[in-house]
């Protein structure tokens, strides 16, 4: 089965014309209000047809009025809706729902009365429109219909914030689908999103091959290089590690001119401005890695689900296999852990295999030498001459292993 789940996004709409974003508000407002005038008259529609059949729903009157209900309806003629909402097909959807929900929970016994829709009944909108994105300054938005661009408000760096972050991580990284979801001003008038999310991991591989497993190389020039242990020509190479260390490089060149410019500030608001420059910085850069990841982890498991594998075999990180300075470029452990819990959910088991002699290792003759690897990217066996690409022939060694 799926799993959905909602979460509460404060929003603020961005836009350096302060009138212009008055009218984005007003825009939602008024939607609302169209919506709550559409609802109401198509649930009208419904009970019209619904007493006059004499509470009969096989009746060719409830059933025709019933089947009137859609867009074209002559009933929203006059009813300003929101461009872009789509707001017709979510009042008809909703109405048509909640009128077969009354009529399973007693409507025809007089248990349960007819729904009346409030002013401030959240508006739909469909989950398509909602689209989640980062900023230059690594804060989320969101872009909406009618050129409206919201900013999620994050609270403070509490357990709850690391959640809801981790959320939106998988947002972003197509690891969780936006539904049909609402927005609606609460008593103190602040914008909520009501976020609906349905995670695409719905169930484990029921058709794995048992002993077949995943080897994952990580890399310099490629985060994961990946192959299977029992058919090696079934291989992939996941982004381009270049790509993360320039970006990772951007982040440090920023971070010394912010610590210089820093320094010759004595004091007051002057420093305070740098200080907080220098906080956000960090963490558009643990965003932006973490973000990486999860995009890196998702095509891993993936791939490891579509060719039914029983195991990932990943490197123990904990041992000698990697010096500081590439660790410092990147968190592999973290890369590690998000392939742990993803590979978890669809039912593939996790194994940790030594790292030592992966890379010098020959996959065809077994021989270990440190001269088998001539170059970063070159990998020649000095004993039968057997050469590939050095993380290619890693990764092979890495899905056979058993320890």
């Amino acid at each position: 089965m799926s799993n959905i789940f909602v979460r509460k996004l404060k929003l603020t709409i961005i836009n350096e014309d302060e009138e212009k974003r008055k009218e984005q508000y007003k825009f939602i407002r008024d939607s609302q209000y169209a919506q709550y005038q559409g609802l109401n008259l198509a649930m009208s529609v419904l009970t019209s047809a619904y007493l006059q059949s004499n509470r009969d729903t096989k009746s060719n009157i409830f059933k025709e009025a019933k089947k009137r209900l859609n867009n074209s309806n002559s009933i929203f003629e006059g009813i300003n809706f929101g461009k872009g909402i789509d707001s017709k097909s979510s009042i008809t959807q909703k109405v048509k729902q909640d009128f077969s929900i009354a009529l399973k929970n007693g409507l025809a016994r007089g248990e349960r009365s007819i729904a009346n829709y409030k002013r401030t009944y959240p508006l739909m909108t469909r989950g398509r429109d909602l689209k989640f994105n980062y900023n230059e300054n690594n804060e989320i938005i969101i872009k909406w219909v009618n050129k409206i661009i919201f900013k999620v408000v994050i609270g403070r760096k509490d357990k709850s914030h690391e959640e809801l972050m981790h959320t939106l991580h998988k947002i972003i990284a197509k690891e969780y689908s936006v539904k049909q979801s609402s927005l609606y001003f609460d008593k103190n008038n602040k914008l909520i999103l009501n976020l609906t999310i349905e995670s695409l991991y719905k169930e484990n591989n029921k058709d794995v091959i048992e002993g077949r497993t995943l080897g994952v190389d990580l890399g310099i020039k490629y985060p994961a290089y990946i192959c299977l242990n029992d058919n090696t020509s079934i291989r992939e190479h996941i982004g381009e590690s270049m790509e993360l260390l320039k970006q990772r490089e951007q982040f440090r060149n920023r971070r010394k001119r912010l610590q210089q410019q820093l320094r010759n500030v004595k004091g007051g608001k002057g420093r305070n401005k740098k200080l907080s420059a220098l906080n956000k910085l960090s963490d558009s850069e643990r965003n932006f890695a973490k973000t990486y990841n999860h995009t890196i982890s998702k095509r891993i498991v993936d791939f490891a689900k579509k060719h039914n594998c029983e195991y990932i075999n990943l490197e123990d990180l904990n041992k000698n296999g990697f010096d500081d300075n590439i660790l410092s470029n990147w968190s592999y452990y973290e890369l590690q852990t998000m392939i742990e819990y993803k590979s978890e959910k669809v039912g593939i088991k996790i194994r940790y295999i030594d790292p030592k002699y992966t890379s010098q290792k020959c996959s065809v003759c077994g021989n270990i030498d440190k001269e088998n690897r001539p170059t970063q990217e070159q990998f020649k066996c000095n004993k039968c001459g057997f050469e590939l690409n050095a993380d290619y022939n890693a990764a092979i060694n890495i899905a056979r292993s058993f320890k």
